[in-house]
């Protein structure tokens, strides 16, 4: 995992201030003064700026091959393949390709596998975390051990030479793990190049000469053949271009939906907290992608990449691409008067294709509710009705359309129906259609993510909305659940009846704003409340360590498939992720507690 602060920084901040940081009394640091810590390190956290950065041959799993633009005529590819523990697998191989147009062959070890001529490029569409659509995907037959795969490619047009292309499972689409690719060379610092390429050619005479699986790595670069404009060629390396990166992929800077939180969070902070001021810092994030979205789009064409800085926003497919990311855009357009929107702006047209996507396009069951094609044939994932409910609460209040809030009722009410355990209240993280049952565990953080959505969902309904009761019974039931699980800690655990998992801060934090707000709006019973809100809120400001840092978030999680696995997923010091649910809890505790004075 790659680290997410490159630099270090200084937290400004007063010695009673840092001392209460690492305190074990919770009286030592008040809501507003846990909201400036946390929004502090995240202003001090954030570089609004690129390094440069290599481009990658593999991205999240998928193989590039990039011709370079020598003219018109016939190229050649070879890359080995290495596989370890293909044999083991219960499931098959399939060989999935897309290449721009042209006629295109491939061999492995030899024999022709696929080829396709066709005047159009190929479908391809990035759709998940490491799956893709491909124009084809063909089975084929891998024993352990080393393979030779060879590509001979015509484009139709001389500069569209791009072949995409990796090895998938047949179970569902994800990348077979037990494959791996590395260019012919023997020499280790060379293999990382993935493959060697070689071209043009004006007719197809050397063909067979160069997919040859027999030849070794010697006998190609001894080579040396006449290209179609009467040059010298040689086997050759990729060309990999400087491209423009970020200091790690989860920067606070990125398109990412911990930003959108964290960011909308911090409005809800200057709102609530005299003297709490972070509007330039918000206005200056959401500056950063509209300054550059045009030229990292260039670049992205420019050079086929697939990831890249603001890559969520071009794959535009999962509701954490889109959902919490354009929340704070929606915010500035609430901000200002009815009249002074301009419906052309970036932020408006932002907003709409948003709003389109999940009302229009966005994957769903039968029933309408969202779901991923992951990890199973369409899963609904507990995280997506946060992901979603936000923005789509956000549009109901740009537009006035109740359709939007009505959306958002029926969400909740199916994630519930889907998600929940009925002996105990608590949600499963996931739910696999294809199979008709639950993932494997009550996932914390999962938990909070539904509990935030139901919160905001009540906070925007009418009294007389005709789901609000059944929204509100959801809602009790689900905190009754997590009432029943909070440690004596304060906390609540990694796996949420699992005891002996890590406790976890960011949940904590999400079910520590859940019981607060209920309390406050008269949703839950203050009194019955009032032990779990104070111990919980007591153990959040115990979690920095002596640099004043968070601790105990955990990092990004898929559905897993046992308590075991998430005890064993690993937390990240100021992972943004949960960063914006300890501002939520500032603002509802203090509510709270005023609201017992």
């Amino acid at each position: 995992m790659r680290t997410f602060i490159k630099h270090s920084f200084v937290l400004i901040i007063t010695v009673t201030l840092f001392a209460s940081c690492t305190s074990s009394s919770e009286e030592n640091m008040t809501p507003k003064e846990f909201a400036k810590h946390v929004s502090d390190l995240i202003v001090d956290g954030t570089q609004f700026a690129f390094e440069p950065a290599l481009q990658e041959y593999e991205q999240d799993g998928l193989y590039m091959i990039n011709f370079p633009d020598n003219g018109s005529g016939v190229y050649y590819a070879r890359t080995v393949i290495e596989t370890e523990g293909i044999e083991d697998q219960d499931f098959s191989t399939y060989f999935g390709i897309t290449n721009q147009a042209g006629k295109i062959e491939v061999y492995l070890d030899g024999e022709l596998i696929y080829t396709k001529t066709s005047e159009k490029d190929g479908h391809f569409d990035y759709v998940d975390y490491g799956l893709f659509e491909y124009e084809a995907k063909v089975p084929v037959s891998l024993r352990d051990g080393m393979h030779q795969l060879a590509f001979k490619f015509r484009p139709e047009k001389a500069g569209n030479n791009r072949v995409y292309f990796t090895f998938v499972r047949s179970t569902d689409g994800l990348k077979n793990t037990a494959v791996s690719l590395r260019s012919p060379s023997e020499e280790e610092e060379l293999q990382h190049f993935g493959y060697w390429w070689i071209g043009p050619f004006s007719h197809d005479a050397v063909g067979p000469e160069l997919l040859a699986p027999s030849l070794s790595a010697d006998e190609l670069i001894a080579m040396e053949l006449t290209s179609a404009n009467g040059t010298m060629v040689r086997w050759d390396i990729p060309e990999l271009h400087l491209v423009k990166g970020l200091p790690g992929w989860l920067t606070y800077q990125n398109w990412h939906y911990s930003g959108g939180t964290f960011l909308d969070a911090m409005n809800n902070v200057g709102n609530h907290y005299d003297g709490l001021d972070y509007s330039q810092y918000i206005t200056e994030h959401m500056s950063f992608l509209k300054s550059h979205i045009g030229e990292i789009e260039q670049m992205r064409t420019d050079y086929g990449l697939i990831e890249s800085p603001f890559g969520h926003y071009f794959r535009f497919s999962l509701l954490d691409d889109m959902g919490m990311q354009t929340v704070p855009y929606v915010n500035s357009l609430l901000a200002e008067a009815p009249e002074d929107r301009n419906r052309n702006s970036f932020e408006y047209q932002l907003a709409e294709r948003v709003a389109d996507h999940m009302m229009n396009d966005a994957s769903r069951l039968p029933d309408g509710t969202f779901a991923r094609f992951t990890p199973d044939s369409m899963s609904v994932w507990a995280d997506d009705l946060f992901m979603s409910s936000i923005f789509l609460l956000k549009y109901y209040k740009l537009t006035g359309d109740q359709k939007y809030l009505d959306e958002v009722a029926e969400q909740v009410l199916n994630f519930d129906r889907y998600l929940i355990d009925e002996p105990s209240g608590l949600y499963w993280h996931g739910y696999f259609s294809g199979e008709g049952k639950h993932s494997s565990s009550k996932w914390g953080r999962a938990n909070g993510w539904t509990i935030m959505a139901k919160v905001e969902l009540l906070l925007a309904m009418p009294e007389d909305h005709p789901k609000r009761a059944e929204v509100l019974e959801a809602f009790k039931r689900h905190c009754e659940g997590l009432l029943e699980v909070q440690s004596d800690d304060g906390r609540w655990h990694q796996v949420l009846d699992d005891p002996n998992s890590y406790l976890e801060t960011s949940a904590t934090a999400m079910f520590v704003r859940g019981f607060a707000r209920g309390a406050v709006e008269g949703w839950l019973d203050r009194e019955a409340y009032a032990p779990a809100i104070e111990k919980g809120w007591a153990s959040l400001t115990r979690q920095f360590n002596e640099e004043g840092n968070v601790i105990g978030i955990v990092r990004g999680t898929p559905i897993l498939f046992s308590d075991s696995e998430y005890d064993n997923w690993g937390t990240r010091i100021n992972d943004p992720r949960g960063l914006g649910a300890l501002l939520y809890a500032s603002i509802a505790v203090d509510l709270y507690r005023k609201g017992a004075q």
